[in-house]
């Protein structure tokens, strides 16, 4: 569509004056040219313009259409891939330091001396090339991961994803020995010292790691890595061995939510030494909830709803979101089901009909897991 027809229609739903139209439309031009018309969820030749006239048409009246639309303009956060890529590029860094804490605890020597202790320098090497990084999922980018990390880490050491068969357990162990007898490192074991388990987004930290109350256990991406591989402690893992759980995106909320779990779930698995990290944290105030202003936004979430899209995973009363999330959040390849349910709810699949035929702005592909 043409943006001067989508300015024109767009206009005429949101009644606007002259003036109006020529303060609002560079401005929404702008992020459409720049991130909106990115997103990798819309069909072949529909674009932002076409997507947003037909969310809009779901409002019943021009007060709830300009409140929407305010929504958009005043409180969305869209990640665009760039973005994302950037997220990806501190992974590294945020690792490097905590490794270098590490590594000046076990000499005995300040922080900033690590930068120029030659056993320092040393000791780093071989910490880096025994830590295993490890995809959980295809949004992990572990592939821009490593690009960005060529030749500080090698490609024998980045695994795609989680469920490793003992083929390439050897082979990786295998590569590794062959890397310590080339670079002097000779009369040190073949073994892996950390783990680093790699996700692009946690919205509310359950994918992660939860306890299931009705089974009595936990579940979740760490417990099932856990699983599959503690028998591996010892010989291709170190005793102790970190492993660390790398989200390059994550909410406030995600955050303190997987460190509490854990700590609790740590406590009966000693075997590993377990550590959240995050390039960034999503500040809590972006979250819209029950006290959010103004009250007629939170109305609306509330009043355009349509429970039919609710599942067994998702839950009831799901506006703001799988776990009450309230995110106002689109990552360009998907849209999280922790954000708020009006940018993504699409009631043409709803599993019962509902007065309220809810619309996506930004429509949402499943994934497997249903939990963010």
């Amino acid at each position: 569509m043409k943006s001067s027809i989508a300015l024109r229609l767009l206009a005429d739903q949101l009644a606007w004056t002259d003036e109006e139209v020529t303060e609002e439309f560079p401005a929404l031009q702008l992020m459409v040219t720049h991130k909106y018309d990115g997103y990798q969820g819309f069909q072949p030749a529909s674009r932002f313009h076409v997507a947003l006239l037909n969310w809009l048409s779901q409002f019943a009246s021009v007060e709830q259409r300009r409140l929407a639309f305010n929504f958009i303009k005043d409180r969305l956060i869209y990640i665009t891939q760039r973005e994302m890529h950037h997220l990806v590029s501190l992974m590294m860094p945020t690792l490097d330091r905590l490794m270098r804490k590490q590594v000046a605890a076990e000499l005995g020597i300040q922080f900033f001396e690590t930068w120029t202790d030659t056993a320092a320098e040393r000791r780093l090497g071989l910490l880096r090339r025994r830590t295993l990084f490890v995809g959980l999922s295809d949004g992990a980018r572990i592939d821009v991961f490593r690009r960005y990390n060529e030749g500080l880490i090698s490609n024998e050491q980045v695994v795609p994803f989680s469920e490793m068969s003992e083929q390439k357990w050897t082979s990786l162990v295998d590569e590794l020995g062959k890397w310590l007898k080339k670079h002097d490192y000779k009369d040190e074991p073949a073994i892996f010292e950390a783990v680093c388990l790699v996700d692009d987004f946690a919205g509310s930290g359950a994918s992660l790691l939860r306890f299931d109350e009705k089974e009595q256990r936990w579940k979740g991406k760490i417990n099932k890595f856990y699983e599959a591989n503690v028998g591996k402690i010892g010989t291709s893992l170190a005793l102790q061995c970190q492993l660390y759980a790398h989200h390059h995106l994550a909410s406030h909320q995600a955050e303190q939510t997987i460190a509490q779990r854990l700590t609790g779930y740590s406590a009966n698995h000693t075997e590993f030494c377990f550590k959240s990290t995050f390039s960034y944290v999503l500040p809590s105030d972006i979250v819209i909830g029950e006290q959010t202003e103004p009250a007629e936004l939170v109305q609306l979430i509330k009043t355009c709803y349509d429970p039919g899209i609710e599942d067994d995973h998702l839950g009831s009363a799901a506006w703001f979101g799988y776990s009450g999330c309230g995110l106002p959040l689109i990552l360009e390849h998907n849209t999280p089901n922790n954000s708020i349910a009006l940018l993504w709810a699409d009631s043409s699949g709803a599993r019962q009909s509902c007065p309220h035929q809810m619309k996506p702005l930004f429509a949402r592909r499943k994934r497997h897991s249903s939990h963010g």
